[in-house]
C-alpha cells in the first residue's frame, strides 16, 4: 500500500514542509531513508507527513488509496493515523473522525426550531425596579459549575458531595447573597465562564472523555433551565437590564449553545433581558468605556487572546479605555495584566470530582460579583464562599 505523496504537495504551507515532503517523494515514501538524507529524526519526518495527511483528510480526501475517501455525514476528519513497518514504509492508515464542529450551530438551531412553539415567550415580563444607579453594572460570575456532576464525599479527601440538588442550592444561595450586597446597579451580566454542564451528552465531555454524572442528560438540561429561571427572576427584580452570557467550555460545547438558545426563546417577551449568542468560543460586549471579552480559557494563552482581540475587535478596542477578559477552566482565581488588558480566571462553587481529588487538586469554592462604572472601569467586588 502506498500514500500518494505527490498529491500532498498542494497542502504544504511552509518551505520546511515542502523540503521534508520532497525527500520522502525522492526515496519512494521510505521514511527511514528520507530522515537519513535530511539528517532529521525518523519520528520528526513521520509527524510532518502525518500533519499534511491530516490537512488533506479534513477536506474529506484521504491520501492513502486503502482509506475510504468519504468522511461520515455529521463528522469531520480529526487526523490521519499511519502505521509504518521496519523499513519505514506505510503498513496501515486510517482516518480518525470527530463530530463536525461546524454543525454545532445548525444542530442547535434545528433543535430549537422544534421547541419554538412550546418555549417562545413562555416567561412573562418581570416588574422592573424603580430606583437604580445608572452608572453601574454588576457582573455575576459563575465559575465552572459542572452541573450534573456526581461526587461522593466518602471517597474523597475533601469530604464534599456534589449532585444536581447541591449544585442548584449553592448557586442559588450565592447569587442571592451577592445580589443583596452589590446594590441596585442599573445593568447586570449573569456570566457563565464555561463548563456549566459536566457533560455534553453520553456521559462524556465534548471530546469524549467519560465522566461521573448524577442523572440523565435530558433531566440535567431541564433542571438547569429551571435554575436559570430562578436566577433571572432574582436579578431582574433588582436590575433594569440583564445580559446572559454562556461561554462554551471544554465539557459542554453543544450544551452551552442549547442552553442559550432555549433561554432566548423562553424570554422572548422580556424586553429587559438579552442573551448573547455563543456559537463562537470568543464572546464580547461593551459597556461605556469598558470592553469585556469572555473565553473559557482552555488551550489558549493570554497573549493569544490579546492578539486576537486587537486584530478582530479593533473598533471596540479603540473605543475602550478599560479592557477585561473573564475566563474559567482552572477552578481557582488568578489575576494578571497583559498589555492593557486585565485577565482573570475565576474560582468555582463546584466540589472536586473523584479524579481531581485523587490527583490532589482543590481550591476555595467561591463566587464573585464585580461592579463596573461605565466611565472608570472596575468600582468594587464582592465574594461569597460555599
Amino acid at each position: 500500500m502506498a500514500t500518494d505523496y505527490e498529491f500532498l504537495r498542494q497542502f504544504c504551507k511552509s518551505e520546511k514542509q515542502k523540503w521534508v515532503l520532497e525527500a520522502v517523494i525522492k526515496h519512494g515514501g521510505n521514511m527511514t531513508k528520507a530522515a537519513k538524507d535530511l539528517d532529521r529524526s525518523q519520528s520528526g519526518v513521520w509527524q510532518m507527513i502525518s500533519r499534511l495527511e491530516g490537512v488533506a483528510a479534513r477536506g474529506a480526501v484521504a491520501p492513502h488509496r486503502s482509506v475510504d475517501k468519504q468522511v461520515m455525514e455529521g463528522f469531520e476528519a480529526k487526523r490521519v493515523s499511519t502505521a509504518y513497518n521496519n523499513e519505514g514504509e506505510v503498513a496501515l492508515q486510517w482516518i480518525i473522525q470527530e463530530p463536525e464542529r461546524r454543525s454545532v450551530k445548525e444542530k442547535v438551531e434545528a433543535m430549537m426550531e422544534g421547541l419554538k412553539d412550546d418555549l417562545a415567550g413562555f416567561m412573562k415580563p418581570i416588574k422592573a425596579p424603580k430606583i437604580v444607579d445608572a452608572d453601574l453594572l454588576a457582573c455575576y460570575i459563575i465559575g465552572d459549575h459542572h452541573f450534573g456532576m456526581l461526587a461522593d464525599g466518602d471517597t474523597k479527601l475533601d469530604d464534599d458531595n456534589y449532585d444536581v440538588k447541591i449544585a442548584t442550592k449553592v448557586l442559588t444561595e450565592a447569587v442571592d447573597k451577592l445580589a443583596a450586597r452589590v446594590g441596585n446597579c442599573e445593568r447586570a451580566i449573569l456570566l457563565n465562564v464555561g463548563d456549566f454542564f459536566h457533560e455534553d451528552g453520553n456521559q462524556a465531555t465534548s471530546k469524549g472523555t467519560p465522566v461521573d454524572v448524577d442523572t440523565r442528560i435530558g433531566k440535567t438540561f431541564k433542571l438547569a433551565g429551571r435554575l436559570f429561571q430562578t436566577l433571572v427572576t432574582r436579578l431582574l427584580q433588582q436590575h433594569k437590564h440583564l445580559t446572559l452570557v454562556n461561554v462554551r467550555g471544554n465539557h459542554d460545547t453543544a450544551m452551552a449553545c442549547h442552553l442559550s438558545s432555549a433561554l432566548d426563546l423562553l424570554y422572548q417577551n422580556e424586553p429587559r433581558l438579552d442573551v448573547l449568542p455563543n456559537y463562537s468560543k470568543f464572546l464580547h460586549m461593551s459597556y461605556g468605556n469598558n470592553l469585556f471579552v469572555f473565553h473559557h480559557g482552555d488551550r489558549i494563552k493570554h497573549e493569544q487572546i490579546l492578539q486576537a482581540v486587537i486584530t478582530n475587535l479593533d473598533d471596540q478596542w479603540s473605543a475602550s479605555k478599560k479592557r477585561y477578559c473573564h475566563l474559567g477552566h482552572i477552578h481557582h482565581h488568578t489575576r494578571r495584566e497583559v498589555g492593557s488588558m486585565h485577565f482573570e480566571h475565576w474560582g468555582s462553587l463546584t466540589a472536586t470530582d473523584q479524579w481531581h481529588s485523587d490527583s490532589g487538586y482543590g481550591a476555595e469554592r467561591s463566587m464573585t460579583a464585580v461592579i463596573y462604572h461605565k466611565d472608570r472601569g472596575e468600582d468594587s467586588r464582592v465574594k461569597v464562599t460555599a
